[in-house]
């Protein structure tokens, strides 16, 4: 019997195997961890995957210490990445608690935002704002009622660029005046040469409430049914 069988492990495992497994993953664990667990599973994983390659390391070819010390100074370096990613997330909760607080102010305020929803009450007109990018050959309107149903449309004609809008009475095309309710709108444009261009359309109503999204960001719940990120508010009345 040979000097090496008697030494060689039960399980014939290369160091150098054992070891690239142990830092990829220590790595996977460090990027699909969650806030919860995230230093302990993957220090556990790691220190686990180590002890299981010293077990199993060819002891007349041992692994060397410079790459037990490379392999600590990358676990050591993914273990910082957790750390700047777990106060990174601390930090955008916190910030989104304070937009959250400020934006209380603005609940029973009308504004203004990127949308195109809007409340109309039978008997009187709505006012509804887009902007054109460029000038244009021809502007289009369609209203919706809540069902998705268009219920109005037109021809604007010819526009420039910039701020635009059009006055809404409630007439349908069906010649009846719509019931009160929430309705949309959206607007065509082509160009002089008749290439299609995108509006953009602007809701306006009253806050009437706040929400957050699922990432944490501050939401506001307007009084015509719809819910705008706070970010896209252009002027608050």
């Amino acid at each position: 019997m040979s000097v090496n069988s008697l030494f060689a492990p039960t399980t014939a495992t290369n160091a150098n195997t054992v070891a690239s497994t142990a830092a990829s993953a220590a790595a996977n664990t460090a990027s699909s961890s969650n806030s919860n667990n995230s230093g302990l599973v993957s220090a556990t994983t790691f220190m686990q995957l180590m002890v299981q390659q010293l077990q199993n390391q060819d002891p007349l070819n041992p692994q060397s210490s410079s790459a037990s010390l490379a392999q600590l100074a990358q676990f050591d370096s993914l273990n910082q990445l957790n750390t700047v990613n777990s106060n990174l997330q601390t930090l955008v909760a916190d910030q989104n608690q304070a937009t959250l607080g400020s934006a209380v102010n603005m609940v029973g305020k009308s504004v203004q935002a990127t949308g195109n929803a809007f409340g109309y009450s039978s008997g009187s007109t709505s006012n509804l704002s887009y902007s054109l990018p460029s000038n244009a050959s021809s502007v289009s309107m369609d209203i919706y009622n809540s069902a998705g149903n268009l219920v109005y449309n037109t021809n604007l004609g010819a526009q420039s660029a910039g701020s635009q809008s059009f006055t809404w009475d409630g007439a349908e095309n069906s010649g009846q005046t719509a019931p009160s309710g929430n309705y949309t709108f959206s607007v065509g444009a082509t160009g002089s040469g008749g290439t299609a261009i995108t509006p953009s359309t602007f809701t306006q109503a009253t806050v009437t409430g706040l929400s957050t999204s699922s990432n944490g960001a501050v939401q506001l719940e307007l009084s015509n049914g719809s819910t705008v990120p706070l970010s896209s508010v252009t002027n608050v009345g």
